[in-house]
């Protein structure tokens, strides 16, 4: 059986006040190492939980691509009441929202460092598809969306789809699937978090057998 590694990251708590916990978190945690069987392929997943701070993220995430040869990334963060939504695209600039850190928790230039890519940028997962196979399984309220927010969801969204183009293409590998996912931030709106797991089992077992 061949072997594939996915990234699976969730978000600390943020806001004021503070919440004892983050939805994408809660849900992504449990799927810690484990592996999801694909016809006759094995997914190892590796999850982490990521800071709500710029600077952090535009460390720990390059880190994390260079900690292994990923098949899959998908990031999971907090969004809107009632709905499940798969973001398509990041841009690069417009991140002035503060980070945990306060009021001066916010990147330089406002925009993602150390990268040259375009500003926007696109997975190369064809959410429609995506959005379709997870209704027809029956998960009505995942939509597709293309504004991920200017926070640090897309911040770090944009960051590993310029991992995927740029630093894989170097080490001689395909680069990763790669896709943020919202998670509605209230429990059972309208899944709870073991629903919300098995959303993210459903989406790596569809890119797998996409190929």
């Amino acid at each position: 059986m061949e072997l594939k590694h996915a990234l699976l990251t969730g978000f600390e708590p943020f806001g004021k006040p503070r919440p004892s916990d983050n939805r994408s978190w809660e849900a992504g945690k449990q799927l810690a190492g484990e592996r999801i069987v694909v016809g006759d392929t094995s997914v190892l997943c590796h999850c982490f939980e990521l800071p709500v701070s710029y600077n952090p993220v535009s460390e720990l995430v390059p880190g994390l691509h260079c900690g292994e040869s990923y098949s899959l990334v998908i990031h999971c963060g907090a969004g809107s009441d009632g709905k499940v939504e798969i973001e398509q695209l990041a841009h690069r600039t417009g991140y002035i929202k503060p980070g945990n850190g306060g009021d001066g928790d916010v990147p330089a230039g406002n925009r993602v460092p150390n990268y040259s890519t375009p500003d926007k940028l696109w997975t190369s997962v064809d959410v429609g598809d995506l959005r379709d196979a997870l209704v027809a399984k029956g998960w009505s309220r995942v939509k597709a969306s293309q504004d991920a927010g200017r926070y640090l969801c897309e911040f770090t969204y944009y960051t590993s789809l310029a991992e995927a183009q740029t630093t894989y293409p170097d080490r001689h590998l395909p680069p990763p699937k790669t896709l943020f996912v919202h998670v509605p931030p209230h429990t059972s709106d309208p899944y709870d978090d073991v629903e919300l797991a098995e959303i993210v089992r459903d989406i790596v077992r569809h890119l797998i057998a996409q190929g």
